[in-house]
């Protein structure tokens, strides 16, 4: 994931390489109850493999655009400003699906109870 905005501004494609970082994880995208606005919002949610730590959120997603194994998500991104308040920015996402098969699990971790037909 390339975050394609800094503070709400767009960065331009030549600057994207040299400015933004790729950011790798688990895409998540689910309904949640925000406690600011007091209703229910989506959320997508960039994790790290395999963990529970969130590495970025954005608010109310959309996808703009979805083609060559990659897609657009635009929303906004939550954060606090120097002063401690909430500040919320529009914000999107170049995603990237990686097709690589995942690493196989050691022989000795893959345990699978017998079925027994009744």
């Amino acid at each position: 994931m390339v975050k394609l905005r800094m503070g709400g501004i767009s960065l331009p494609s030549r600057v994207l390489g040299d400015r933004a970082a790729p950011r790798f994880g688990e895409l998540r995208i689910l309904d949640t109850d925000d406690q600011g606005l007091r209703r229910p919002v989506k959320l997508a949610r960039l994790m790290e493999h395999g963990s529970p730590v969130i590495r970025e959120t954005l608010l109310e997603p959309r996808i703009l655009w979805c083609g060559d194994g990659r897609f657009t998500l635009t929303g906004f991104e939550r954060i606090r400003n120097r002063n401690g308040e909430i500040v919320e920015y529009a914000q999107s996402w170049l995603c990237e699906i990686d097709f690589s098969p995942p690493p196989e699990a050691p022989r000795e971790t893959l345990r699978a109870a017998p079925y027994k037909d009744r």
